[in-house]
């Protein structure tokens, strides 16, 4: 996918061509903004751009998409350019001596653990860093979910990114600007990404075959995010078996929705946020196109109390029971949950 083609990113894109015409990069870039929107892809695509053998593209401040730097990129087998996430950093944690089905079985195990990029981490990939490039584009270090750095992991990159070899980039990822250290921040180039347009949402969901019951209704619950679509579709499923919509939920409903929670407590709180973020957005509807002074109270009342629950759901509370506690408030409520109107 040419940078020209990644959607709702329009300044960012510009920005970035511009550089890749220019010949001219800074040695460390922050790519901030929501989760979902495309930060990561557009680095990759960046890298590609910067790494492209086809001169007439590079030209262009674009990829060709076909070379062999580019394919290789695209699979992450290209030598000068690494991309850290928590994928990457639970196979450096790994032995390589399992054999090939405990391998596998003990990466999902260490992957579900992850919460924290690591020193070890940053130490391998600044290693990386120091070696000579294998072709005469750029060595591009690209840092997912940067923001979840340890302090130590972020003071040993400190010291790679304050002076870093001619030709070499890091890609700082976040969607939290405000948690990482001020002096990380103060050395790299800020480059913003928006949200996206509901309409850009539901055609990366379709034009990427991303399986969702129904893109337009993800899309509208996204946040403007294409990761948002993918959780709210979860969540509309789990609150559509409830019968959620019509006069609130059936007598089982709640619970129904809460036990079809994750059992592991990190994913059932994210799950429990999404449930509540989807009911947030359908209640603040239904109170927007309310009639009459007592129905926009009984909604406001509603709206207060979602997101008590959902703040409750940083503190060490149930998911299962904040969830289940959250769907009983809504008995009797008429909710344009699926279908963007009032149901009669």
């Amino acid at each position: 996918m040419p940078l020209a083609d990644i959607l709702g990113q329009d300044k960012a894109i510009t920005y970035l061509k511009t550089l890749v015409k220019q010949d001219r990069v800074p040695g460390a870039l922050l790519f901030y903004g929501p989760e979902g929107i495309g930060k990561a892809k557009t680095a990759l695509e960046f890298a590609k751009a910067l790494n492209c053998l086809d001169a007439a593209a590079r030209a262009q401040g674009e990829a060709c998409g076909v070379c062999a730097n580019c394919k290789a990129i695209s699979q992450h087998t290209h030598p000068d350019v690494v991309f850290v996430d928590f994928l990457y950093q639970a196979r450096l944690e790994v032995k390589k001596e399992f054999e090939s089905n405990s391998y596998e079985e003990e990466l999902e195990k260490t992957l579900t653990k992850q919460q924290h990029i690591k020193i070890d981490t940053i130490r391998n990939v600044a290693a990386k860093a120091q070696q000579k490039s294998v072709g005469k584009g750029y060595k591009v270090l690209i840092i997912d979910a940067a923001q979840t750095m340890q302090e130590e992991a972020a003071n040993a990159l400190l010291k790679f990114i304050e002076e870093p070899p001619q030709k070499t980039v890091w890609i700082l990822i976040t969607s939290k600007r405000t948690a990482m250290l001020r002096t990380i921040l103060s050395r790299c180039q800020p480059l913003a990404f928006a949200p996206l347009s509901q309409e850009n949402v539901e055609k990366i969901l379709q034009d990427n075959q991303l399986e969702t019951e129904n893109p337009s209704l993800c899309a509208a619950y996204s946040a403007g995010s294409v990761g948002g679509a993918l959780k709210a579709d979860e969540a509309l499923s789990l609150l559509r078996e409830a019968g959620l919509g019509i006069n609130g939920c059936s007598p089982e409903g709640p619970t129904a929705v809460a036990t079809g929670l994750s059992r592991t407590l990190a994913t059932a709180r994210q799950e429990a946020q999404t449930v509540l973020d989807v009911l947030l957005q359908a209640v603040h509807t239904a109170w927007t196109n309310a009639q009459g002074e007592e129905t926009q109270h009984r909604y406001a009342t509603v709206l207060q109390q979602l997101e008590k629950y959902k703040r409750s759901l940083t503190r060490n509370v149930s998911p299962v029971l904040v969830v289940e506690t959250a769907l009983c408030s809504l008995d009797g409520l008429n909710l344009p949950l699926f279908n963007g109107e009032q149901n009669d």
